[in-house]
């Protein structure tokens, strides 16, 4: 028994069973020690197939390591092969990259001793190494093994087959992902014409890929092109035999993204209301697939202030959550702070303040005092408590946060350095301006440590957060060090003429006339009239 996994990138790329069936990995099955030894190749092989369907990755990690002793001791270099990729995957499951690739990269050798460097017989294993690269967003050496796989399938199958499809479509995602936007358009074109060819244009294999091909021009902001093809993947949907609803209500979302991002809400509720019809007709008005669905149409009564409707609809995907995941699950604890989110929007902050603390009470249940997840409710309440001027809850909870995520072992620091930006505001409208300087100066050490995960952007908006800082309290010297730093960052980060360094500038020419150096000050503001006119924008 085998089954198949998806190469996953963040990207909304998707294939049809009967593609995915021609081009991606094959894992196949694992116990205590004796037992293994008692079993073959092929039973082991097997076992270890069905101990990671159910996710119990040790059990399967013991099967397929006994495979491999099992292929050994047989000399059977296609056996072992098999037997390595197979185990490469389960360690990867388990978030073990670097082993995992030592084990693919044994996988590949074999097969490349076995086999030769262009057999068909490598593409598995190259997918596999792809996708790890892909979820440690390696880009680059993604793209070089999907290019491998590519090379090798069309050698081997030709230029017409639908197995290149799947490869044209993996490498266009991960050429997306680098912003070669121009490539992937043209490989997910020839997808289009390799499945057009093989199953025709009305087929939903086309679908699919069309959809793909509209996306890559969402991101680019040609909401044109991407109306017009994600239309035509809907039409070919609607009438295709087999389609399921899930599918055709995914199609009427994307449509709605367009609409939305082009303000028309109208246009994207009459989608959204069309995609909630299809899943309610398709699996009943009790399913857990209508949350994603209420929650999208919630968002865009919203947009169109038609709060009472949007709040029947979270109240609704809410009841969902609880009756489906529990009442105590992460998914009704989601619901909870939409309903928090749309009663900030109507300034009712009692109620928004009570489902955002039951959302609390939920994370804690689920994660503990400690878990980072608690942040996301704790940062709406302190947010609702500070308007309410409420500073004594808003600075407990602002410093429970800080408190979790600096215990945090995650060394991507960066949402610590936004908490710390929170608290230090909190701190300044109570006039508590003796706490708010070791903060401002605690989020640029933080910027400036090399594996924080912050950017050059958030040390310089951080630097200059903490110049305005010392320029309120009339220290001037640091202040203007401060500012300095900030603008040369901003320079290099997003170059002379963006809006932001001309913030940069005019922030250091108000601090100039404090200083009584009014003829400097002219000039930064003189530079940053030039680079406004230029953008036709000014930036606070």
């Amino acid at each position: 028994m085998t089954i198949l996994l998806r190469n996953k990138i963040k990207a909304t790329f998707k294939l049809p069973n009967f593609l995915l069936l021609l081009g991606l990995l094959i894992i196949t099955s694992a116990f205590p020690q004796a037992y293994c030894q008692s079993l073959g190749w092929q039973k082991l092989m097997d076992a270890g197939t069905n101990a990671y369907k159910q996710a119990d990755y040790d059990t399967a990690k013991r099967y397929f390591t006994s495979a491999v002793e099992a292929s050994r001791s047989e000399d059977n270099n296609a056996h072992l092969s098999r037997s390595f990729n197979d185990l490469g995957l389960v360690i990867l499951a388990q978030g073990k990259n670097a082993e995992a690739e030592a084990t693919f990269q044994q996988a590949l050798k074999i097969k490349t001793e076995a086999y030769g460097a262009e057999n068909i017989e490598l593409v598995p294993t190259l997918n596999n190494l792809a996708k790890l690269h892909c979820q440690s967003s390696n880009w680059a050496q993604a793209e070089k093994y999907y290019r491998q796989a590519l090379a090798i399938t069309e050698k081997s199958n030709g230029a017409n087959h639908p197995s290149l499809a799947v490869c044209l479509n993996n490498l266009s995602s991960v050429l997306r992902r680098e912003n070669k936007t121009d490539e992937a358009k043209s490989f997910i074109k020839r997808a289009i014409a390799i499945v057009e060819s093989n199953y025709g244009k009305d087929n939903a294999a086309a679908a699919i890929q069309i959809n793909n091909l509209a996306q890559i021009y969402a991101d680019e902001g040609n909401t044109e092109q991407a109306n017009k093809l994600y239309s035509q993947a809907l039409s070919i949907r609607q009438k295709a035999p087999g389609q399921n609803s899930a599918e055709i209500a995914d199609n009427l979302n994307k449509l709605a993204a367009v609409r939305r991002s082009e303000g028309k809400f109208e246009e994207a509720e009459s989608f959204l209301t069309q995609s909630l019809n299809t899943l309610e007709q398709a699996n009943g008005i009790d399913n857990k697939n209508l949350i994603v669905a209420l929650n999208n149409l919630a968002m865009v009564k919203r947009e169109l202030q038609k709060y009472d409707q949007a709040e029947a609809l979270y109240k609704r995907s809410s009841s969902i959550a609880e009756n489906t995941f529990g009442p105590d699950s992460k998914e009704r604890a989601d619901c909870l702070d939409k309903l928090g989110d749309l009663y900030t929007e109507k300034q009712d902050l009692p109620s928004a303040a009570q489902y955002y603390g039951q959302a609390l009470n939920i994370r804690k249940k689920l994660f503990g005092d400690q878990g980072q997840e608690i942040t996301v409710s704790l940062s709406k309440l302190l947010e609702v408590h500070r308007q309410q001027g409420n500073y004594s809850l808003a600075e407990s909870e602002g410093k429970e946060i800080v408190d979790i995520l600096d215990k945090s072992p995650n060394k991507d620091k960066s949402n610590l350095v936004v908490s710390l930006n929170n608290l230090a505001l909190l701190f300044r409208e109570e006039g508590k301006t003796e706490q708010v300087e070791p903060l401002l100066k605690k989020t640029v050490e933080i910027d400036e440590l090399p594996d924080s995960g912050c950017s050059k952007e958030s040390l310089a908006n951080d630097l200059n957060n903490l110049a305005r800082f010392y320029r309120e309290q009339g220290n001037y010297a640091q202040s203007q060090e401060c500012y300095k730093q900030s603008l040369a960052l901003r320079k290099t980060v997003f170059g002379p003429d963006d809006p932001r360094v001309a913030a940069s500038l005019r922030n250091y020419a108000d601090l100039l006339r404090l200083m009584n150096n009014n003829d400097e000050a002219t000039k930064l503001n003189q530079q940053a009239q030039t680079i406004e006119s230029k953008n036709n924008s000014i930036v606070q």
